[in-house]
């Protein structure tokens, strides 16, 4: 997803939402309460225990199921996806965006962002631009974010413009140009492509394009495999997510259809199907149980809003479920996004949405409920316990 809204926001710290470091200075600490109502589901984020927001620092490496920082920690991503630069008007959203990367790590804790950028606002559809002013705005929000001490995971968006359901030709000059600045960034991640679809004609035929590529109705796929093999080819050792097929809802066979060329971890959104540990087992999480690769959930969120797959109707009790799973097997997330509606209840970043056990639902419109406060408890949970081990 990558769609915004144009918004004036509030920020600062507030009860409950501890700070992170910023440029050149030191960690601050907060330990205070946030309010919440009563019948929240799931155990609110009611107090903040730990000093300071835990940061970590590349390079990134895999090892198994696990990805390591540079000083041998887990890294276990988890943040805030910011997706402003997706637009083909991005100027109108520069404002937020910095506001929201700056709230990323203020006050919500996180260690990670997710910018998405626009692959064909860069390179042009056939990718042949050269859009320097673009270039210099995702410099912009990157370096913000660095100076926060984030770290900065960079995915190439076709659903706002341009449409490509796949890679295509333009990809590839979309990430030589971002390899030729950030290849050699080790606190920059680079998701090679925003919740590929495209239909080659069954099941099996599309985990094959998802993974090697080919060619449908005449345009040619280069698959994560090709993807992956020129960013490294051009010489970067970045950690790289790879986002499964059929928009990313699912990772079920890709220990048939493997991806290689670490560091990389591949990335889950918006998980279909039952809410239950075993569907997410056989979704995404044999991987980390079987021992084959490390898993993110790179864009997450639930929110009350009839007609959004986003709500899920069992919110209340699945949306605890779930994030205790990923944290039960050391699995990170990005969370989209920090609107009201959505993440937020007003244009204060202190203020996340609650999911009420008694009026939840996904046909009424106005709620404005989400899952916000428990995402929060979600990433101070990590700033409790940096680096925690996956249970087994």
């Amino acid at each position: 997803m990558a769609n915004n809204h144009h918004m004036v926001y509030l920020t600062g710290r507030a009860p409950g939402i501890r700070c992170a470091a910023v440029a050149g200075s030191a960690l601050l600490a907060a330990a205070v309460t946030l309010a919440a109502p009563a019948t929240e589901a799931g155990g609110a984020a009611t107090a903040a225990t730990a000093a300071t927001c835990a940061t970590a620092q590349g390079p990134f490496r895999d090892d198994g199921t696990k990805v390591l920082a540079a000083d041998g920690s887990v890294f276990i991503p988890y943040g805030i996806t910011v997706p402003g630069l997706a637009h083909s008007d991005y100027q109108d959203f520069t404002s937020a965006d910095d506001a929201q990367i700056q709230a990323t790590a203020q006050d919500w804790c996180a260690n990670t962002v997710r910018l998405q950028v626009s692959q064909d606002t860069l390179v042009g559809a056939g990718g042949t631009q050269d859009n320097t002013a673009f270039m210099a705005a995702i410099e912009a929000e990157v370096s913000l974010a660095e100076s926060f001490h984030l770290v900065v995971v960079i995915n190439a968006q076709t659903q706002d413009v341009g449409k490509e359901p796949g890679p295509t030709h333009a990809t590839h000059v979309f990430w030589a140009d971002i390899d030729s600045v950030y290849g050699h960034d080790p606190q920059v991640v680079f998701d090679l492509f925003n919740e590929p679809h495209v239909n080659a004609g069954s099941t099996a035929a599309d985990w094959k394009l998802w993974q090697v590529g080919g060619t449908v109705n005449g345009t040619y796929y280069p698959g994560m495999q090709g993807l992956l093999n020129q960013v490294r080819g051009d010489g970067a050792t970045n950690l790289v997510w790879i986002e499964g097929p059929f928009t990313a809802s699912t990772l079920a066979q890709v220990k048939s259809y493997p991806v290689t060329g670490g560091p990389l971890m591949y990335a889950i959104h918006h998980p279909t199907g039952a809410h239950n540990s075993s569907v997410w087992w056989a979704d995404f999480g044999y991987l980390v149980k079987q021992g084959i690769a490390p898993v993110v959930d790179g864009e997450w969120t639930n929110y009350a809003l009839p007609g959004k797959s986003e709500c899920w109707t069992d919110a209340p009790t699945a949306v605890p479920a779930f994030l205790k799973y990923l944290g039960n097997h050391g699995i990170g997330m990005t969370a989209w996004k920090l609107v009201p509606g959505v993440l937020l209840e007003s244009a204060s970043f202190t203020d996340p949405t609650h999911i009420d056990t008694t009026s939840w639902n996904c046909t009424t419109s106005g709620l404005n409920q989400g899952a916000g406060n428990q995402i929060l408890g979600f990433f101070e949970s990590h700033n409790d316990s940096p680096g925690a081990s996956p249970a087994t």
